[in-house]
């Protein structure tokens, strides 16, 4: 009988050092598993971030972005998730997006520089010009006046800015380096002299600003650049 119970005491005391280490072998997989995805899942909220430091205005494409965990306290109001990237397919950035920044439709607008379905690319000469910044590019928005009582004949989007030898005049950055200088303060040095612009505007809009320069009280034009390069 001492013989039985002691082959029992030891047959209990293997069970619950295998029990044990058991135990201690969940709770190591427990731990991993939480470190893993665990705190993931319940502490945290997988959003899109930038891959790297994104510039202003530049077309949005997947690859400039990635996927992070972010805790739920660190969120940003409206921060995207990996579900909503379509909704940044076809835009452009509004503004530089740091590194590692979570992403919102804030930062973001759509690409406008395309021409609408009853517009068109019509010059406005050299002649016709009384004052414009040499700073203009391709792409600004800018509102034109007649010299004459300073009326407002339009805003339009300029679709090209050329020499008198009909070449796009862009920023020396630009050209040498691929560089593009959206703000306008920061176009310092030019290829070569503007001679005239390209707008974007229908007939009616061209017309309106023809009627102006050759009418019976001939005016000249001022453009007027708006203070954010599209």
């Amino acid at each position: 009988m001492v013989w039985r119970f002691k082959m029992k005491d030891n047959s209990l005391r293997k069970i619950r050092s295998i029990l044990g280490i058991l135990l201690i072998l969940l709770s190591i997989v427990g731990l991993f598993l939480w470190e893993w995805k665990g705190r993931e899942i319940i502490l945290m909220d997988e959003v899109i971030v930038a891959r790297e430091e994104i510039k202003k205005g530049t077309k949005v494409s997947s690859d400039l972005f990635h996927t992070k965990g972010v805790p739920k306290t660190n969120l940003l109001e409206g921060a995207l998730t990996p579900d909503d990237m379509e909704l940044l397919q076809g835009k452009e950035t509004s503004q530089l997006i740091a590194k590692n920044n979570q992403i919102i439709t804030a930062y973001f607008r759509e690409d406008t520089f395309y021409l609408g379905k009853e517009e068109s690319v019509f010059v406005i000469d050299s002649n016709w010009i009384a004052m414009r910044s040499s700073a203009l590019r391709r792409g600004d928005i800018v509102d034109i006046y007649g010299s004459n009582g300073m009326v407002l004949l339009g805003t339009f989007q300029i679709a090209f800015v050329k020499d008198a030898s009909e070449r796009e005049v862009r920023n020396v950055a630009e050209e040498t380096m691929g560089k593009p200088g959206n703000e306008i303060l920061e176009r310092t040095d030019s290829t070569s002299v503007i001679d005239h612009i390209e707008i974007i505007s229908t007939f009616d809009e061209y017309e309106n600003i023809l009627n102006s320069v050759n009418g019976t009280t001939p005016t000249a034009l001022i453009i007027v650049q708006r203070g954010g390069a599209y």
